[in-house]
């Protein structure tokens, strides 16, 4: 019955005939769906839904908002914006295919309409552009393979040569190295480029893609004196941040650190960000501060890359990375505060990557002794086995993200005090 609802709701859209009724009828029908009837809904009402998700990009494309009870009509995409984070999500008999169908626009024009609109739109228009591509870093954080498809790679190239690479994002960046910055720099427009193009091109980067625009070197180059300035105005105050000022930082820092990472030139894109000459650790200490900061643990997320997921994840990945380059193990460890919080972050947080990424760290910086009075148990090994089946079973032989050399190296070293300490203590 449902089903024949929506076909013909559906028809209404098609012919341009609809009203504020058919929007608050598809309103109620999305607004209904859970995470347990999400999978049943798409598998009955697939062909609808394909319509309806592409009929959505299309008005974006157009900012076709004239004419139309607004009110009913920014509810419905709200609603149906929150139907695809749900879908995203949802693991339980939705296939990948099946979400990269109804997720990802099938005209790449419908993209350039929206990116053509971005400098001129309504905050209303900028608000769903941010929310609808956001959706497709969610999925391509799910879903690594979809970063090489044509409108991805269309839509990156863009993002980063028309809205990332240019005067506009630095005047933007250079805004947040105020030390107080007032809420009102934080416009639609502002949040689309610091946020969203940021978090589009951060998951980019990760999938190692070759086929881009500019190189790492270009990109770090162009952000880091910003970016650098921004982190140490900011470490002190976490207390009085706004979510959207967190929101703006944390991707920025993962961008930052994705590009670090790409191109296979590590050590030479973090000498650009913290020069090995520096033996203040000025950037060290501000991204300490960051990740010791405990609401953030509270706050990260299992199954969504929310603000503090992305934050602690990307400094995580950044500071071993500085570790690792100029072999800081041993000040690390002594001289700063870090070990103890990797070790509550393994213990608690939620998001197994950043459990992995704790644990594997621990493992670099602590000294056989240090190992073995934290009396690790035996389900960290566990752990730690289940996420390298999950790696060597994956078709890039990583586990989100994390290469298998990395886990390996946890495991071998965990595993072998916890055998050694077995020995003499029996």
């Amino acid at each position: 019955m449902m089903e024949n609802d929506l076909e013909q709701l559906v028809l209404t859209l098609l012919d341009a005939s609809w009203s504020s009724n058919t929007i608050t009828k598809l309103t109620d029908i999305f607004e209904k769906q859970t995470s347990q009837t999400i999978p049943s809904f798409v598998s009955v009402s697939l062909k609808s839904l394909l319509t309806i998700e592409q009929w959505a990009w299309q008005m974006l494309s157009k900012d076709s908002w004239q004419g139309i009870d607004l009110d009913n009509c920014v509810k419905l995409f709200h609603v149906l914006h929150s139907f695809n984070i749900k879908l995203i999500l949802n693991n339980d008999g939705i296939q990948p295919d099946t979400k990269i169908s109804l997720l990802i626009p099938s005209n790449i024009d419908w993209i350039d309409g929206i990116l053509e609109q971005i400098e001129s739109s309504s905050d209303t228009l900028l608000t769903f552009a941010s929310l609808w591509f956001d959706t497709l870093s969610y999925l391509a954080q799910q879903l690594s393979e979809i970063v090489y498809s044509p409108t991805m790679l269309h839509l990156n190239n863009r993002l980063s040569r028309d809205f990332i690479m240019t005067n506009q994002y630095k005047f933007y960046l250079k805004q947040l190295c105020e030390p107080n910055p007032t809420q009102s720099i934080f416009t639609a427009k502002q949040l689309f480029y610091m946020k969203t193009c940021s978090f589009s091109l951060n998951v980019y980067l990760w999938s190692k893609s070759q086929n881009f625009a500019f190189t790492s070197e270009e990109i770090i180059k162009f952000l880091s004196e910003d970016y650098s300035r921004m982190i140490l105005v900011h470490s002190y105050t976490m207390d009085s941040w706004s979510n959207e000022l967190l929101s703006c930082i944390a991707h920025i820092i993962g961008l930052i650190c994705s590009s670090c990472w790409w191109g296979g030139q590590k050590p030479q894109h973090i000498e650009f960000i913290v020069p090995s000459k520096d033996t203040t650790y000025e950037h060290i200490f501000a991204l300490i501060r960051l990740v010791s900061y405990h609401p953030f643990h509270q706050r990260i997320s299992a199954q969504l890359y929310n603000n503090e997921t992305v934050l602690i994840d990307a400094s995580l990945i950044f500071l071993f990375g500085v570790v690792e380059t100029y072999d800081l193990s041993c000040f690390i460890s002594s001289q700063t505060n870090l070990p103890a919080t990797l070790w509550l972050i393994a213990q608690t947080s939620s998001y197994d990557r950043i459990r992995a990424c704790a644990y594997g760290f621990l493992a670099e910086i602590l000294s056989d002794k240090q190992l073995k009075e934290l009396k690790i148990s035996d389900n960290i090994c566990e752990f730690f086995f289940y996420i390298l089946e999950q790696a060597w079973s994956h078709p890039t032989k990583k586990w989100k993200k994390i290469t298998i050399p990395y886990l390996l190296k946890g495991i071998f070293i965990m595993t072998f005090f916890f055998l050694l300490e077995d020995i003499r203590t029996n």
